[in-house]
C-alpha cells in the first residue's frame, strides 16, 4: 500500500512538470563570450544547485529548490534528473532529460543542446552553453535559443555545488555577471534553497553514478508518459 501511495505521489508531481519550463526573455541577439577554456566532462558531472537566475517577470510560476543531477554518458553527453518546487507548500517536482555536446571543435566554450522529456515535441532542444565554471564551487551557464526569424529565448543560470556559494566565489560570479549582461532586462533573481523552504529532493540524496538515479530516470520516463496521456485524456 505505502509503495502505491508513493507511486501515486510521484505520478501527480511528474504530471505538474508537464509543460512547466524555466522563465525565458525574449531578445533579437545573443550575447557572446569569448571565454576559451578546455572543458572536462568529468569534473562537471555530479550535483548541482541552482542559486541564480535571469528574472522573467512574465513567468508566474518560478522555480525554487532546483537541484540537478549530472550523470556522463557517452561521448561527452550527459542524462540529467532534476528537481525543482513551486512555492513553499510545493512538493518536489521531478524530470529527466539529456544534454548533447553540439559544436565543441568550433566554439570558445562547451555547447550542449539539452532537452528534457517534459518538452513539449513542438519546441527546439535548448541551447545550452557553460561559459564560466571552476567544477567545485560554481558554474555559469547561458541558453540563447531561436524562436522564429527575427528573436531568440534567453536565460541564464547561476549553479553551485552546494545551496549557498561562499563569499569569495559570490564576488567572483557577481563580477562576471556584471562584466557581460548589461541589457536592461537582465535582472537576476536568487532561487530560492533554504531548509526551511525546500522539500527533501530524491534528486538530493542521490549519488550520480548510483542505481537509484538510474532507476528514478526511467521512472520519470515512465511517469510523464502517463502524465501526458492522462492529460490528453482528461482535456
Amino acid at each position: 500500500m505505502d509503495r502505491i501511495a508513493s507511486w501515486t505521489l510521484l505520478a501527480v508531481c511528474f504530471s505538474a512538470a508537464v509543460g512547466t519550463a524555466h522563465g525565458v526573455l525574449y531578445t533579437k541577439t545573443c550575447l557572446k563570450f569569448e571565454e576559451q577554456y578546455t572543458f572536462k566532462e568529468e569534473k562537471f558531472a555530479g550535483k548541482w544547485y541552482e542559486i541564480r537566475r535571469l528574472y522573467d517577470p512574465s513567468d508566474p510560476e518560478q522555480e525554487d529548490c532546483v537541484v540537478m543531477q549530472y550523470r556522463l554518458g557517452p561521448e561527452g553527453s550527459f542524462t540529467i534528473l532534476q528537481s525543482f518546487q513551486i512555492t513553499d507548500e510545493g512538493k518536489p517536482i521531478y524530470r529527466s532529460g539529456k544534454a548533447e555536446p553540439r559544436v565543441f571543435h568550433e566554439s570558445r566554450v562547451p555547447q550542449f543542446y539539452e532537452r528534457f522529456n517534459t518538452t513539449s515535441a513542438a519546441d527546439p532542444d535548448t541551447s545550452i552553453d557553460i561559459i564560466a565554471t571552476d567544477y567545485a564551487s560554481y558554474a555559469i551557464v547561458y541558453s540563447c535559443t531561436p524562436f522564429n526569424a527575427t528573436h531568440h529565448l534567453e536565460a541564464s543560470w547561476v549553479l553551485s555545488r552546494q545551496p549557498a556559494l561562499e563569499k569569495t566565489d559570490v564576488d567572483l560570479v557577481d563580477h562576471y555577471l556584471q562584466s557581460r549582461f548589461h541589457r536592461e532586462d537582465h535582472k537576476w533573481r536568487a532561487t530560492q534553497q533554504t531548509p526551511e523552504f525546500c522539500k527533501k529532493s530524491l534528486v538530493e540524496d542521490a549519488a550520480p553514478d548510483s542505481g537509484a538515479l538510474r532507476t528514478l530516470s526511467t521512472h520519470t520516463v515512465l511517469l510523464v508518459s502517463l502524465a501526458t496521456l492522462l492529460g490528453t485524456f482528461l482535456s
